[in-house]
């Protein structure tokens, strides 16, 4: 099993670098493994939110004020970049951070944003399918010396990508979701990491059957995918705490208001809930507070809870 890391999802609605520059090296100096960053444009994490901070230019400029933590997409959307160009993107940056990304990779599902900003939104194995095929763009570019490609919706001929990621064979690749037929399959085939959130753990148990049974039909040992989660995480010293986070959380909106999957509680209750699943393989968290601008909780999170586990 991979070591025991956590990453911390960043704050994207704000323009305000000095204090972004601050969180990310507040969680360098606390020890978090990496801070990562969705791909929307807006009314995310929440209907009405319109101030949206692109994730890959964001990346850019933290990869510049920080020197160790490494910086990951959950996830970037394949339909809004050609694999082509992204592949160039991601080389460049590995190679300037020193060999710090992870590649986060998916389908899309938003499709406010695709009509918005003018891309097709086809039905969801269609868009699976694409994502697969730039996928395959992607490696071939990172690792081949010049890259051919003849598919349904990309073409390469004699592609160059150079300088190729510091990281070899390429940044680790993380797939995210749970549909079973397509999503895994593509997961299975693809990734280095799946990621998932903290759903019941018979529910979890049930997909990781699902993943490890895609990965024999092709021949894959199943141990060599890391499993990672997506932890939104509500933690104090005290429960009053808890409940007025909670609470603050669903009045500013975002996955709080619709979702119960979560983790909740003093640490005495939140450590076991990450040992329940780090029992399951879960090896890599990310870690989601209601309020990802509170350096105070960013610490707490990393000594009461991170401290405990590690």
């Amino acid at each position: 099993m991979a070591s025991l890391r956590f990453g911390l999802r960043l704050p994207q609605d704000g323009t305000d670098f000095g204090e972004l520059r601050a969180i990310a090296q507040a969680a360098e100096q606390l020890g978090y493994h990496s801070l990562w960053l969705f791909d929307h444009f807006y009314h995310f994490p929440f209907i009405g939110n319109r101030s949206v901070l692109e994730p890959w230019t964001l990346m850019s400029v933290l990869a510049g004020a920080t020197s160790t933590i490494r910086l990951g997409t959950l996830v970037l959307c394949n339909n809004y970049r050609p694999p082509a160009l992204l592949a160039k993107m991601a080389a460049t940056l590995d190679v300037l951070s020193g060999g710090r990304l992870e590649f986060g990779y998916g389908a899309g599902w938003h499709q406010e944003e695709f009509a918005g900003y003018g891309y097709d939104f086809p039905p969801v194995a269609t868009r699976i399918r694409q994502m697969e095929e730039g996928l395959t763009v992607l490696k071939q570019l990172w690792v081949e010396e010049r890259a051919t490609w003849s598919g349904k919706h990309y073409q390469l001929t004699e592609a160059v990508c150079e300088p190729k990621p510091l990281q070899r064979p390429h940044p680790p690749i993380t797939i995210g979701g749970g549909g079973e037929q397509l999503l895994l399959r593509a997961v299975a085939q693809h990734a280095d990491v799946w990621n998932y959130f903290p759903a019941p753990l018979p529910e979890f148990e049930h997909k990781t059957r699902v993943l490890e049974e895609h990965c024999r039909a092709i021949g894959r040992d199943p141990q060599t995918l890391e499993r990672s989660l997506m932890t939104p995480t509500i933690t104090a010293a005290w429960e009053k705490e808890v409940r007025d986070q909670l609470e603050a959380a669903k009045a500013r909106g975002d996955m709080w208001t619709f979702s119960g999957n979560y983790v909740q509680g003093t640490p005495d209750i939140v450590v076991p809930r990450f040992r329940d699943y780090i029992r399951r393989g879960v090896s890599f968290f990310i870690i989601q507070l209601p309020d990802s601008r509170d350096l105070k909780q960013i610490e707490f999170v990393a000594k009461q809870v991170i401290g405990e586990l590690l």
